[in-house]
């Protein structure tokens, strides 16, 4: 049977017309995911850490790092958020403690969110002593007894409080060369003040005399930085010396020299966040869970024990504690591992899914420490470990709503 060729061209246009309205309502109940940005892509990074006194965390330390500001909690712990990979000087303050200046610096090759993790120790200020013109007098500093001022008659032109305290300085950035270890770093105030006399500025060798501290140097705070002002001889009865004609933050320096060893990285976690197949955005918080701090890789005495043989188990225990004193000045405090939680917020767009990683650095540094025992200078090893923050790495897989495009990573 023949058909009019008019009506088969209109039922061609028809079927055409027909098929594409199906086509077209098809796309439009397609889904659509939606898309959002992710926190954790943003250019922060953190400085976060913990304030001790002694054994004990520190609240309500002011905490600062260029224009960014803290304080800290209950438990010590502090955050700053920063927005460039920088080196920076962290200032730690509390009313009635001695103020304390640290460094931190981000490897040029930190990641998005990472942290660097800093951990400070401040001292309280020892009660003030009055010194009189009329009469010379001996200042002990009260904490470790330690440091003494032998202030000579006519050494003040009025009877004047002073106040000498103990205290450790702010961590140092890592790095490698020769830098000074103090072996006791003391505040006295009022800063500023001069005498008319020299006043004798003596440190006590913890140990007995057949061990002491090689090459030890007087140096003196200024406007934050440090100075050799000379040396600080030992004098063969037991004390390190030299004179000061006038009150600033003052150190007795050993050079120690610092040799950067290995770097490792630890997989701590891995938090994945799986949206596939769910149009909607999805959030979720994540614990940043880390540790901070230093020890020492082996145990102070056993290695003294081996570089020093011969020597008395007192003098073993008192260069000990000597050493590990003087790590605590480059460290920012006496050696200890501890853990903490930052809280961070991941939002997920539509399909797709998340893994965000987190990854612990460490690395191992060794300190040398020149020291006088049987007649010769021995240049002590110490090996130590050093928990420097942690990287997180995020990545993500396309779900099949995104195209053909269907995976992909993120820093």
């Amino acid at each position: 049977m023949k058909m009019n060729k008019h009506l088969v061209a209109g039922m061609a246009i028809c079927l055409a017309a027909t098929v594409g309205v199906g086509f077209s309502s098809c796309k439009k109940d397609e889904p659509t995911p939606v898309i959002v940005e992710n926190p954790l892509d943003a250019e922060v990074y953190y400085i976060a850490g913990k304030v001790m006194a002694g054994n004990n965390a520190l609240e309500g330390v002011k905490v600062t790092a260029s224009n960014s500001e803290a304080t800290t909690a209950a438990d010590g712990t502090f955050q700053l958020e920063m927005t460039s990979k920088n080196d920076y000087v962290v200032t730690f303050e509390k009313s009635g403690y001695v103020t304390v200046t640290a460094e931190a610096s981000f490897p040029s090759d930190a990641k998005k969110q990472s942290v660097v993790s800093l951990v400070q120790e401040l001292e309280e200020k020892n009660q003030p002593v009055t010194v009189t013109p009329d009469a010379g007098s001996t200042v002990i500093e009260a904490k470790r007894q330690m440091v003494e001022l032998e202030f000579p008659a006519g050494a003040v032109k009025t009877a004047t409080d002073i106040t000498v305290t103990a205290y450790k300085e702010g961590a140092k950035k890592s790095q490698a060369g020769t830098v000074r270890a103090s072996l006791s770093t003391v505040s006295c105030e009022p800063d500023g003040q001069t005498f008319e006399k020299p006043v004798i500025l003596r440190m006590k060798n913890p140990a007995s005399n057949s061990v002491y501290f090689a090459d030890v140097r007087h140096y003196v705070e200024k406007n934050g930085v440090w100075n050799e002002t000379g040396t600080a001889d030992y004098n063969g009865n037991g004390y390190y010396m030299t004179t000061i004609d006038g009150f600033s933050n003052h150190s007795f320096g050993v050079p120690c020299s610092s040799q950067k060893g290995t770097s490792k990285t630890e997989d701590l976690a891995s938090v994945v966040i799986d949206n596939l197949g769910n149009m909607d955005s999805k959030e979720q918080a994540i614990d940043v869970t880390f540790h901070l701090g230093w020890k020492i890789d082996g145990t102070t005495s056993d290695l003294l024990k081996k570089q020093l043989a011969g020597l008395s188990d007192s003098d073993v225990t008192a260069l000990s504690g000597a050493v590990e004193s003087s790590l605590a000045s480059l460290l920012g405090g006496t050696q200890s591992v501890g853990e903490m939680t930052l809280k961070r917020d991941a939002r997920v767009s539509g399909d797709m899914k998340a893994t965000v990683s987190m990854i612990e650095k460490t690395t191992t540094t060794v300190f040398g420490f020149p020291v006088v025992f049987g007649g010769q200078t021995v240049a002590l090893t110490i090996p130590v470990v050093k928990y420097e923050g942690v990287d997180l790495v995020v990545t993500t897989e396309k779900g099949a709503s995104h195209g053909s495009h269907s995976g992909g990573s993120g820093e």
